[in-house]
Order: structure tokens, then C-alpha cells, then sequence
């Protein structure tokens, strides 16, 4: 195990896979770190001598998975592979670390996750940076805001941070749980043309070089500057809430990217999710893509068309991105050429796409047609993957190696006939290579040129003169071929590479065209509008429908029109189950797809530019963190009233439920009058507290509204009917019961529950319709509704049961039925 050790001493901190054979070893604390992620058996080796070694192992060929477990666990991982053929190994064979990865240095697409970005991220005090080593994509932002950073963080979830020694103690706590590997690296310089970055960019820069070496840097151009000023913030909480990548489950089905998602490409899917994650809100911008999806909704023949082209062209950018690193296989480069002949096919539908990098992609994929054979052998580390007429040197070896048997043969004949042994054979073993064997039948007949090389107990074999040279030829022609195929794909990887740049750009041009025919699909799959914006903060949706609820019911989605002013609040009431959460999502997901610039699910649609969403919805992702639903439901709250504009849309859902009736109560009016009054934003309330329904009275701005309910049959006490239709004017019940009966409720608590609310809204307890007393009436010393209680609960408060005998208890009680009847 020298060899080991001394090659883990240089890696520490990684994980290290041990080539040996067929299979990758992990040894010592590695491996009891790597066997329960891998679920995989650990064992031991030199157990008889009781320095028993801990290992596990996989079988190289079958690598790409456990690395990336390994990756997603936050281990950085070193591969140390065998440098030289076995065979020809004297001794221990030669090995050594051949790869470094990292959680945020991965390049091999059958590690990564195929929809989803891979980021690197480095920050400093004025601009975070981000990099996506596999696809070259780099951008920074200037930070605005001190929790600029761990929104941006939360929002585009880096798989490592890279921070400075200086960094790391006054900046870890902040990360805290946010980051899954952090990395410490300080770097003193970075390649000139790199120079003027940002700090936080060249970190990840000198990173990169660090980990992966300077060839790395070509698939880099710069770091885009992505002003966040031209943009939605998008906070976790939101996208959380609207289910936008996630349901609350944790699952990628019933999300709206699982619903909208029409790319036919995984660098396509990427960029509709940074598109998700980063809505415009600069009126210009979405337009320009308005134009685009709409040119498509317009041209459906040749949107079939380039669909179908986009298909064929695989993940590109890390195809692209797989280059760069050492392991690339000549399979990558043809999988490449294939993809860029694909992509070069629909370039004439890419606005900006510069001619002459159509045609340095044309020259790299007739480059890799002229050099590389069509289908070359899995395993090419022995050639047979150039083609043999691309040079003629190289020709002439693979006609000797490949013709090596022929000229064995014409030697067999020439030495029969010259010697006259018919029994004379050419053979070869690993110890003496290519030898003459003769029976000791034939041994006198053997000229004197052979020479003996080894006696057997019915043989002798020989050499000859000619036999060596013939030897030599064909087996130094063979390891010549492997070496001059190897430097030809050598200098075809460095020219990909000197392109990749140019590349890269044309791969994102064809991301882009993938997701505007994309979304253009949708439109015209689901019936899609395009909105316009409205220069005041109106909103007016006709027909407006949940772009996921329509794809998951079974029944047809009930559209709904929705308008609303300038700073006015929709104040939606009625029973759970109705459709009051749906309706507000949609709202907000409508705006959401507006402002990516997608069409939207309506017959028509008039919207505001809002500058951020904010919601307040649900709080069992928190739970978990020991925090209480009211508390997380407040700390939202708080965060909404803090820093939504009067060019907001705010969505809150039961406000005040987490806590007892009249604080929650309280708590929700005043939050929906400080909205209204303070913020003056477009606001979206649901509520079950009825009673501020009346708050319309005080302020013009609240419009009461309700979903529609088939009442036919609910004053019997049977099954309600669900409209889902949006009505004016507040709800004039719950439902709680009939919907406790609906959702399958014993027929006996339902019934219990309807004669205990009978009695308390007999005893005055909660009122038999909404035309009660209002908060909103209420001064700072009011009575509240609770202190409005009976004359007999206050008897009832003021019994002393201890004093009671069981008779007086018994008439107290007969008294009492005798006044309710």
C-alpha cells in the first residue's frame, strides 16, 4: 500500500478511488465514509494478519454514479487511475490522480443531474459570482442588499462555495446550512484577460485552474454582469409556495415547471428554469421573447420541424463542456459533431448568432468526419478509431498491424518450403513473442541459421533473423499506430478547444431557440394568450385558468375572470376546498409566465409589471427547523409588510390561523389595513375570519369576493357542490361541516358537530350569519366579540363545581335545558 499513501498524502481532503484492475478500491476512513452513501458492503482485506484494512469498490465502468452520490453528499473525490498498460508494468503498475472533483467542478453529464444547473459561487462584499464548470456558463451580480446573498443563494441552490481564508470566519455562519461544500481558497493570480473581474470571479477562476488545470479556462469567455434591477426577485419562499420546481411533497410531478416544460434539449430545461427563476421586469425585454414565441404559435410547420431538429441534439453545452476535461473519449466528440451538425440546421432561427460562428462549428464537425471512423470500438486503447486514410503514414502502419497475420502466414510457407518441414509453425507466447516450433521428427532437418531458443519433450522451437524483424515491425507498428491515433484525436480535442468559446455561444443561441419554440408549443397545446402590460397597476384576466390544476383534473378547469386596480385587494372568502388557494396562485403564476415572457393560461390578459411577488402559504417546510406555523407564518408576514412596494403583488392565504380566534382575527385585519393603507400594492386575501368582510365599508380599495356554492341541498345537510366560480361579494357561510362530510367524516361526528354549532350560535357563542359586530369598528380600547358572552356561560363560569352535591348539580342542569327550550 506504498503507492497508495503516497498518493493519498497529496489528497487528504478527498475521497480517493484506487484503480486496481477492472475495479476502483476505496481503502481506510474513505471507505467507511463511502460505503453507507453507497450503499454498497464494506469488507476488508488482510484480515488474517490483524491489520485489518477497511475498503469497498465498484467496477470501473459502472463509476459515474457513485461519484456522483459521493458529489451530492459534499465529498470532493480524486481519481487515481493506472497510467500504463498492466502488461508491459514492471513491477507495480504506474498510477496516478488523472481527475479532481468536486460538489461544483463536475464535467461529465452522467454525474449531473440533467435538468438542473451545477453551480460554483464565490462572493466577496459588492458582487456574487456564479460558474457552471460543466456547461462554461458564468455570470456575477452586484449586490444590492446585504440579504441580496442568501436569496441569490437560496434561488440558484450552488452545489459549493468557494470563500477566502479571510472570509471563512466572518462569513460562515451567514451561509450556514445554505451551502453544501465550502471551500477555503485564496489565489494570488489569475490569467490576464480574467483580470478585471470582480473579485468573487476570479476566485472561481483560480478554483477552476486549481482543480481542473488551465485548459479548463477556454471554455470561458467572461462573467456576464445580470443586473438584478431588470429583473423579479424571486425568493425561495415563492417559489416554495407556488410549487414553481417542487411540489410540497418534494416531488418534480404537479410542479409548474414539470407542467410547462416542452424543451426537447437538457441545456433547453435549464434555461426555462433560470427564466423561472429570474423573470423580467423590464417591459422591452419580455416583449422582444413575446415576439419570438409568437412568430412560433404562427409557423406550426416549421415549428414541428425544428422541434423535431432540437431532439436529435442531446445536452450540447456539456457535451461541449466534456472536452475540456482529460477524460474525454472520442465517443464525446462525435456525440458532439453530431449535435453541432443538428444544431447548424435551424442557426437561421437564432436572432444574433454571428455567421462566423456557424462556420467555425461547420469546420470543427467536418473536421471530426474527416478524422475519426464512423463507429470506432468501445475500448480505443488500442486504435482503430482514426480513420486509416487520414494520413498516409498512418495508413501504412494500419496496413502492417492489420495484415501482420497474412505476412506470419507467407513466412510459415517460405520456411516449409526451404526446409522442407511440413509440420513447421509460426507461433507466439508472452515470454519469447513469435517463434519457429518443429517436431523432433523434423529436428535434423533444421538449417543452421535457426537458432534454438527452447527444447520441449517433442519439440524445439527457433528464431530467426527474419523472424525478429517481422516481429519488431508488426508490434512496434501497433504501438505506433495507438500513439499516432492518440496525438491525431490529441490535436482535434485542441482545436474543438480553441473553438469552444464561440462554441459555447452558439449552444446557448440553440438553448434559447429550444425554449421560445417551446413555449410557443405550449400556447398552442393548451390554448395559451398573449398578454399585454398596462402602463398603471391594473390587472384583468378573462378566462383565466391554473396552468398545472387544468393538466392534473380529471374534469374541465372552470376559468375564471379576475380584475383588480391599482393597490386594491381582492378579499376572497368561503370554504376550504372551493378553490380560493387556486384561484390566488394562479393569479400570481400568470404573472410569473407573463413576465418571463410566455403566454398565459386566458382568453385574454392585461397585466401590471410588478417588481417582486411576495406569498404567504402553507409553513410545513419550516416545522422541521423547531419553529411554529404561526411563527414561520409571521416571520413571512413581517418580511412582506417590510419590504413590498406599491408595484408588488402580495398573495396571502389564512392569515392568523395558527393561533387562537381573536388574535388571528385581529392580527388578519390589521395586516389587510396596513396593505391596503400603507403599502398600497395589489393584494390577493384569503380569509375564513368573515367579519372583516365588512372592512369594504372603510376602505373602497378591498373588494369582497367569494367561490360560488351550490347551496341547494346544503341547508339539509347533505352534500355541498363546488362551482369553483368566482363571485362578488363576501361568502355568506363556511361549509366547514359539509365539508368535513365531504372529505369522510363519520356520519356521527358530522352530525354531533352540526347540533354543538346550533348551540353555540344559540348561546351567542359565534353568530348565525355575517351581519355582526366588525373588528373594524373597534377603537384601541373596544370590546371585542368574546367579551360579548351569555348571561348563562357566565353562570356557567361562575358555578364552584367542589361545592355542588350531585342533586343541585341535577337541577342546575334541568334549569338550564328549561331556558334554552
Amino acid at each position: 500500500m506504498e503507492q497508495y499513501w503516497e498518493i493519498k498524502s497529496q489528497h487528504q481532503d478527498k475521497i480517493l478511488l484506487f484503480r486496481m484492475g477492472d475495479f476502483f478500491e476505496i481503502f481506510y476512513d474513505d471507505a467507511v465514509t463511502a460505503a453507507p452513501l453507497l450503499n454498497i458492503a464494506l469488507t476488508s482485506r488482510n484480515k488474517k494478519s490483524g491489520d485489518e484494512t477497511p475498503m469497498c469498490g465498484m467496477p470501473h465502468h459502472s463509476v459515474a454514479g457513485p461519484i456522483g452520490k459521493l458529489l451530492a453528499a459534499g465529498h470532493k473525490v480524486a481519481i487515481c487511475d493506472q497510467i500504463e498498460d498492466p502488461k508491459l508494468a514492471v513491477g507495480i503498475v504506474k498510477r496516478a490522480v488523472t481527475r479532481i472533483l468536486s460538489p461544483g467542478m463536475v464535467y461529465d453529464p452522467d454525474t449531473l443531474d440533467q435538468l438542473s444547473a451545477n453551480y460554483l459561487c464565490s462572493y466577496d462584499e459588492k458582487t456574487m459570482s456564479f460558474l457552471e464548470a460543466s456547461t462554461g456558463e458564468a455570470f456575477y451580480f452586484r449586490l444590492r442588499r446585504k440579504d441580496d446573498v442568501t436569496k441569490l443563494q437560496a434561488v440558484l441552490s450552488p452545489a459549493e462555495v468557494v470563500l477566502s481564508s479571510q472570509q471563512k470566519s466572518t462569513l460562515l455562519k451567514e451561509i450556514g446550512a445554505a451551502a453544501k461544500t465550502i471551500t477555503v481558497h485564496d489565489f494570488e493570480q489569475v490569467p490576464e484577460r480574467f483580470q478585471r473581474l470582480p473579485e468573487s470571479a476570479k476566485r472561481l477562476v483560480a478554483y477552476a485552474q486549481y482543480m481542473q488545470g488551465p485548459e479548463v479556462l477556454k471554455t470561458l469567455s467572461t462573467f456576464d454582469e445580470r443586473q438584478l434591477q431588470k429583473r423579479m426577485e424571486m425568493r425561495p419562499t415563492v417559489l416554495r409556495h407556488l410549487e414553481v420546481f417542487k411540489t410540497y411533497k418534494g416531488e418534480d410531478k404537479g410542479s409548474l415547471f414539470y407542467a410547462i416544460n416542452r424543451t426537447k434539449t437538457s441545456a433547453g430545461a435549464r434555461l426555462l428554469k433560470s427564466w423561472l427563476n429570474f423573470p423580467l421586469t423590464d417591459v422591452e425585454l419580455i416583449v422582444e421573447r413575446q415576439d419570438r414565441v409568437q412568430q412560433w404559435v404562427e409557423g406550426l410547420p416549421k415549428l414541428k420541424e425544428v422541434r423535431q431538429v432540437l431532439s436529435g441534439m442531446g445536452d450540447i453545452e456539456r457535451r461541449i463542456g466534456k472536452i475540456a476535461n482529460p477524460s474525454c473519449h472520442v465517443h464525446d466528440v462525435l456525440a458532439l459533431a453530431q449535435a453541432l451538425r443538428a444544431g447548424l440546421r435551424v442557426s437561421g432561427y437564432c436572432p444574433g448568432l454571428e455567421r462566423h460562428q456557424a462556420d467555425t462549428a461547420l469546420g470543427i464537425v467536418n473536421d471530426v468526419e474527416r478524422t475519426l471512423v464512423d463507429e470506432p470500438p468501445v475500448q480505443t486503447k488500442n486504435g482503430g478509431f482514426v480513420r486509416a486514410d487520414f494520413r498516409k503514414d498512418l495508413q501504412e502502419l494500419i496496413e502492417l498491424s492489420e495484415n501482420s497475420q497474412k505476412l506470419l502466414i507467407d513466412l510459415e510457407a517460405r520456411e516449409r518450403e526451404s526446409t522442407g518441414i511440413s509440420s513447421l509453425k509460426i507461433k507466439y507466447n508472452n515470454v519469447f513473442g513469435y517463434f519457429l516450433e518443429v517436431t523432433n521428427t523434423h529436428k535434423d532437418k533444421v538449417p543452421d541459421h535457426y537458432k534454438r531458443k527452447q527444447t520441449l519433450a517433442n519439440a524445439e522451437r527457433y528464431l530467426t533473423q527474419e523472424l525478429q524483424e517481422l516481429e519488431d515491425k508488426i508490434l512496434s507498428s501497433r504501438s505506433k499506430r495507438v500513439e499516432m491515433e492518440q496525438n491525431i484525436f490529441s490535436d482535434l480535442r485542441q482545436k474543438i478547444l480553441a473553438a469552444t468559446v464561440d462554441l459555447m455561444d452558439l449552444a446557448r443561441h440553440w438553448s434559447e431557440l429550444d425554449v421560445i419554440s417551446s413555449l410557443a408549443w405550449l400556447a398552442l397545446e393548451y390554448n395559451y394568450t398573449r398578454p399585454s402590460f398596462s402602463k398603471i397597476q391594473a390587472l384583468q384576466l378573462d378566462g383565466s385558468r391554473h396552468p398545472v390544476v387544468e393538466q392534473e383534473v380529471s374534469k374541465p378547469f372552470v376559468p375564471n375572470d379576475i380584475k383588480l386596480g391599482a393597490g386594491e385587494c381582492l378579499l376572497l372568502t368561503g370554504p376550504n376546498m372551493a378553490g380560493k388557494s387556486t384561484i390566488m396562485r394562479q393569479v400570481a403564476v400568470t404573472v410569473l409566465l407573463a413576465q418571463m415572457g410566455s403566454y398565459v393560461p386566458a382568453r385574454s390578459a392585461v397585466l401590471p409589471i410588478y417588481d417582486q411577488i411576495f406569498t404567504r402559504i402553507g409553513a410545513s417546510d419550516f416545522l422541521a427547523e423547531g419553529l411554529s406555523t404561526f411563527m414561520v407564518e409571521m416571520q413571512e408576514t413581517a418580511e412582506i409588510l417590510r419590504d413590498a412596494s406599491e408595484n408588488s403583488l402580495v398573495v396571502l392565504d389564512e392569515i392568523g390561523r395558527g393561533t387562537s380566534t381573536y388574535d388571528g382575527m385581529s392580527l388578519a385585519q390589521a395586516i389587510l389595513e396596513f396593505l391596503v393603507s400603507e403599502c398600497g400594492c395589489m393584494t390577493f386575501f384569503a380569509t375564513h375570519y368573515h367579519e372583516i368582510t365588512q372592512l369594504d365599508r372603510k376602505y373602497p380599495q378591498i373588494k369582497n369576493a367569494h367561490m360560488a356554492i351550490d347551496e341547494s341541498s346544503a341547508h339539509a345537510g347533505q352534500d355541498i357542490s363546488f362551482l369553483h366560480t368566482l363571485k362578488e361579494g363576501p361568502a355568506n357561510r363556511s361549509y366547514g361541516i359539509q365539508v368535513a362530510q365531504l372529505a369522510g367524516l363519520p356520519k356521527k361526528v358530522t352530525q354531533r358537530a352540526a347540533r354543538i354549532l346550533t348551540g353555540l350560535e344559540s348561546f351567542g357563542v359565534v353568530p348565525s350569519n355575517t351581519d355582526q359586530m366588525s373588528l373594524l369598528d373597534a377603537g384601541d380600547g373596544a370590546t371585542y366579540p368574546e367579551a360579548e358572552a351569555s348571561p348563562l356561560l357566565d353562570e356557567i363560569r361562575e358555578i364552584s363545581l367542589p361545592q355542588l352535591t350531585p342533586l343541585e348539580a341535577l337541577n342546575q342542569i334541568a334549569k338550564w335545558q328549561k331556558e334554552l327550550s
